[in-house]
């Protein structure tokens, strides 16, 4: 995993530089677009991985992401001129082929999810190399042709779909079509998505939400400008998901306060670690990622920081309820994402660091109720699972750095 990170990075470095801030800004905001829509990638993970660790290769039943990835492709290309518009892009194209790359990447998230439950920790770790691996190889391959928009969101699907071809050949002896399996089964997944989704999705809308905003109310190379930015103020999420994660098995049987408030305090201290690193020298770090074009959102960063710093500690707040089986503070997610569209449409359209300050009223909603209902709410008792909790590696919400 931090393998494909750092090469997520490095794909960054490449697009960025290849596109240009106008177009980066529209690539990025795609980006977000896509991974929203491909939230079931995600849930597919973290079900996948617990029925397959549980009931052997005969749960690792390929029909249902199939049919959810079709689904979701065909809504996204019927919603494409709904998608460019808001996205300033001339071209119905481009949305259309982010809609294309949605099935791979459904795909994708139950073939990890099903490595994972059968423990096939060397191909799971092969799988995550070799995604960053193919975005580097699409990156340069448009860099190299002179592509634009368009261009670079074709090579990116097509290594999609290369991708996904892999992993169905790492898992061909254990992965299976079984088309006829019993109504009762279907439910039981279908319901176990639903709730899965709903954690999922509403972190992955609060933190890529403002980087399609910026982009619809903002000029392209203010917007590209922001996007870059956000690549580097979100690494705070990326840094410590592994503590989020790492909740699941404790919080599932004891859903002590104490833990999620060590856990908070240690994402506190290791964003403001980080925020200390890039203060020192905010100029290098945005001309490192994407060059002198991109020099004009310096003083983003640090503020960035501080929203990517509210994230991660709603990050932890809601997954840790999550593990709990409540879903109070994801109502309450979804309430300050709404909000935070509302705000941005009718107040802070004007610059970026009003798209940002819209951003960080709606995390810092987010962080208060968390702990307000920690710190004063009843304690929690832990639903109890049929299943034994599996701590999974979700992730979302990647500008840069990978798709699952």
């Amino acid at each position: 995993m931090a393998g494909a990170s750092a090469l997520g990075y490095v794909f960054v470095v490449i697009i960025s530089r290849a596109l240009g801030p106008a177009d980066y800004g529209g690539f990025s905001a795609f980006n977000s677009i896509g991974l929203v829509l491909a939230i079931p990638a995600g849930a597919f993970q973290v079900v996948y991985a617990r029925r397959v660790a549980r009931r052997g290769p005969p749960a690792f039943d390929l029909r249902l992401p199939l049919l959810v990835g079709g689904a979701v492709c065909l809504l996204t290309v019927l919603l494409s001129p709904a998608l460019a518009h808001v996205t300033r892009v001339d071209s119905l194209l481009a949305p259309v082929l982010v809609g294309l790359g949605l099935p791979p990447l459904i795909l994708n998230g139950a073939l990890m999810g099903g490595l994972l439950g059968l423990r096939r920790i060397g191909t799971l770790s092969l799988a995550y190399v070799a995604i960053g691996t193919s975005r580097v190889l699409a990156a340069l391959a448009a860099s190299a042709l002179g592509l634009g928009l368009t261009g670079a969101l074709a090579v990116v699907t097509l290594a999609s779909y290369v991708m996904a071809g892999t992993l169905w050949w790492l898992c061909r002896a254990e992965a299976h079509l079984e088309w006829s399996a019993p109504r009762g089964d279907r439910n039981t997944v279908f319901r176990t998505l639903y709730r899965s989704n709903s954690a999922i999705g509403v972190l992955m809308a609060l933190t890529t939400v403002d980087v399609v905003l910026a982009r619809y109310l903002l000029p392209p190379v203010e917007s590209g400008q922001y996007a870059l930015v956000s690549t580097l103020g979100r690494s705070p999420i990326w840094v410590t998901q592994f503590l989020a994660l790492a909740l699941i098995p404790t919080l599932a049987t004891t859903g002590s306060p104490r833990t999620i408030l060590r856990a908070s305090g240690l994402v506190l201290g290791v964003c403001a670690l980080g925020t200390a690193v890039a203060a020192a020298a905010p100029e290098f770090w945005v001309g490192l990622l994407g060059g002198e074009a991109y020099s004009a959102a310096v003083d983003l960063l640090l503020p960035y920081l501080a929203l990517g710093t509210l994230l991660a500690l709603a990050q932890v707040l809601v997954i840790a309820e999550m593990a709990q089986g409540r879903h109070v503070l994801a109502k309450v997610a979804w309430f300050a994402v709404a909000a935070e569209i509302i705000l941005c449409l009718a107040f802070c359209n004007d610059s970026a660091i009003q798209v940002l300050t819209a951003a960080m009223v709606a995390a810092g909603l987010v962080v208060v109720v968390g702990f307000a209902e920690l710190l004063f709410g009843a304690r929690p008792t832990p639903a109890p699972s049929p299943e034994p909790p599996v701590v999974v590696p979700v992730i979302y919400s990647r500008t840069g750095p990978s798709d699952t």
